[in-house]
């Protein structure tokens, strides 16, 4: 338990860094929100426009220094002309920022709330991102342990070669090929756009089911093959290891059957650390969703990230980096509890 309030309380400095880095990166960069909200940058400006892009800059704080702005994001007070009366505010909306649980709303949709549009894309994100975990660990771990059993043969280095070409591929580039291949423009078997056919509210319950794992399958493989030539390294290099061990070669003369001992001895001891990389896959496969959901074009919050960027939603860009640091963070913890719960050799509350 004490572990685990050690490790909780290291998490808040490391988000607060994270908020910090990423709300710098963001104000530094080149854009104005206000213009793309109200006007043409390369537009003459008009008295009227001019003072609606002011009000705007004035109204969300652009106008203020750095330390003001990064304040008002971090909270617990609003410190914005309907803020909290402490700081001059007419007290409308008195609390506000990441300390108020409030990660504010979007330029271009005032009436969105950015927190409650992140939880609605993590509800396509994360599904996505656990079936392509799945994917990955069901082909990766007989994957690893087949190579580490016939090691050095042309089965061996030919699945090294293709696990080293698939973990070097950029994501982007296999999306788009896969669309090429499988969609309209090639063999045309599967949707290339979307998770769902635009008739899909017609459809009955099994029709829809069938509809949506038609659409997710391209994105599913294509998240989860850099995750599966990971992990089947990982278990291929275990499974070695563990074959050398002195509990195996003792198994070994004992007379036991080869299949006995790589069943019951190899094979469970190398499970133990392949089983700790979850935790951390997870939100690995859930941050890095940009360039999948972008080419795919699918409603996510790694498509959500990407879009923001480009509107200039600070809120929305620095909201989808906290949640996936904080996922990354908690991902990290439950692998080393889940490696102290599967090897009770381990004891973190003796360190």
């Amino acid at each position: 338990m004490s572990f685990l309030l050690r490790r909780l309380v290291r998490i808040v400095p490391t988000l607060f860094g994270l908020s910090l880095v990423t709300f710098l990166v963001l104000r530094l960069a080149p854009g104005d929100p206000a213009l793309l909200r109200f006007a043409d940058p390369t537009a003459p400006a008009t008295p009227h426009l001019a003072e609606a892009i002011e009000r705007f800059r004035e109204a969300h704080l652009l106008d203020r220094s750095l330390v003001v702005q990064y304040l008002h994001y971090l909270g617990p007070f609003d410190l914005g002309p309907e803020g909290h009366r402490w700081f001059g505010g007419s007290g409308v909306r008195p609390w506000h920022g990441l300390l108020a649980l409030d990660l504010g709303h979007e330029y271009l949709r005032p009436q969105v709330s950015v927190a409650s549009e992140i939880a609605a894309r993590l509800a396509v994100t994360v599904p996505l991102a656990l079936l392509s975990a799945l994917l990955a660990y069901a082909v990766a771990v007989p994957l690893g342990l087949f190579q580490a059993l016939r090691r050095g043969s042309a089965f061996d280095v030919g699945a090294g070669l293709l696990t080293l070409a698939l973990y070097s591929t950029p994501v982007f580039w296999a999306g788009l090929v896969l669309q090429l291949v499988f969609g309209a423009s090639g063999l045309d078997w599967l949707p290339t756009l979307g998770l769902r056919h635009r008739d899909a509210a017609s459809l009955d319950a099994l029709e829809s089911a069938l509809d949506l794992a038609r659409h997710a399958l391209l994105p599913v493989v294509c998240m989860s093959y850099a995750a599966l030539a990971y992990v089947s390294r990982h278990m291929r290099s275990a499974v070695l290891e563990c074959a050398c061990a002195d509990y195996v070669l003792a198994a070994r003369a004992k007379g036991l059957a080869e299949r006995v001992v790589v069943a019951r001895h190899v094979v469970r001891n190398s499970l133990l650390p392949i089983l700790t990389l979850a935790g951390s896959i997870l939100p690995w496969l859930v941050g890095g969703s940009v360039a999948v959901e972008t080419v795919f074009d699918i409603p996510g919050m790694g498509k959500y990230a990407i879009d923001s960027l480009h509107n200039r939603e600070y809120d929305a860009v620095a909201g989808c980096v906290l949640i996936s640091g904080a996922m990354t963070a908690l991902g990290f913890l439950v692998s080393d509890v889940l490696y102290a719960w599967v090897d009770p050799r381990i004891r973190h509350d003796r360190t």
